[in-house]
């Protein structure tokens, strides 16, 4: 009986040291740039606070979204819980600088991939892929590019929206300068705030985006849909291993449908495919 207790004990014992072998191991695996993020046991990331069904912060402090969503699936990922993710509230403006001066680990909000943002940033593959559109009021009699000639429309500050519609219009014949044409603001709630009153005639910057913004007394204006829009998520220039990783896990969920069902889950539109 001595005998199988002490076999017993030895067994527990071996099976505890093989299993801190293979842990060990596992972490060693990680790019070294993963392995600081779990020893820190924070993952930092950029989010959008004010994108319904993307990133959103309500009332209590907490964010939801299918990219806070995405967040989280990263951290289990990584051998963290989904509770060790510290949301960081960015802008298009300021998302860059938070992640090249290394306050975040990365930036999942709504980033469009260009090629001139590719020779400054790691783009994981696309999530998400949208179009432009334009939120109206239903009043407005703005039907399609020929209206917008002497209208004033929002943009947020530092997205790509501005030039996608000035070269779309141009497309359709029509010229739009940022002079006559074009207001910035902060954030995407101040836009919709001057369309409210009257201040710009139309709220521009991806459909999926302002499908969360829709009230009664205003409509998307799906005859004005172009400039492709995909999002990647971004890291540092220089964090290369970090970024081999997350692209991983994307293309692993995307070719899952892990993310299509993140998109779903939060009444996101199925991701734009082109027309």
């Amino acid at each position: 009986m001595a005998f199988i207790k002490k076999l017993s004990t030895l067994c527990v014992l071996v099976a505890f040291v093989l299993g801190m072998a293979v842990v060990s191991a596992s972490a060693a695996d990680l790019p070294a740039e993963v392995q600081a993020i779990v020893k820190r046991g924070k993952l930092n990331v950029g989010v959008k606070s004010d994108v319904p069904g993307f990133g959103m912060q309500d009332l209590s402090g907490d964010y939801k979204g299918m990219e806070i969503d995405l967040a989280h699936k990263i951290a289990e990922a990584m051998g963290l819980k989904a509770d060790d993710v510290n949301c960081v509230a960015v802008t298009a403006k300021t998302r860059g600088q938070l992640v090249d001066s290394g306050d975040i680990d990365m930036v999942i909000a709504t980033f469009t991939i260009t090629p001139d943002r590719l020779k400054t940033w790691n783009f994981s593959t696309p999530y998400y892929t949208d179009a432009v559109s334009l939120l109206v009021k239903k009043n407005s009699k703005i039907t399609g590019y020929k209206d917008l000639a002497d209208k004033l429309i929002g943009v947020a500050e530092g997205s790509t929206s501005k030039d996608a519609l000035i070269a779309a219009a141009k497309k359709n014949g029509v010229t739009l300068t940022d002079t006559k044409n074009i207001q910035t603001f902060p954030d995407y709630p101040s836009i919709k705030a001057a369309l409210d009153a009257g201040q710009v005639q139309a709220f521009c910057v991806d459909g999926s985006i302002l499908t969360g913004y829709l009230d009664g007394g205003t409509t998307l204006l799906t005859s004005v849909r172009f400039s492709p829009q995909s999002y990647g998520i971004v890291t540092k220039l220089s964090n290369k291993g970090l970024a081999a990783y997350v692209d991983n896990l994307v293309k692993k969920w995307l070719a899952d449908g892990t993310i299509a069902a993140m998109i779903k889950a939060n009444n996101v539109p199925p991701s734009y495919e082109g027309e």
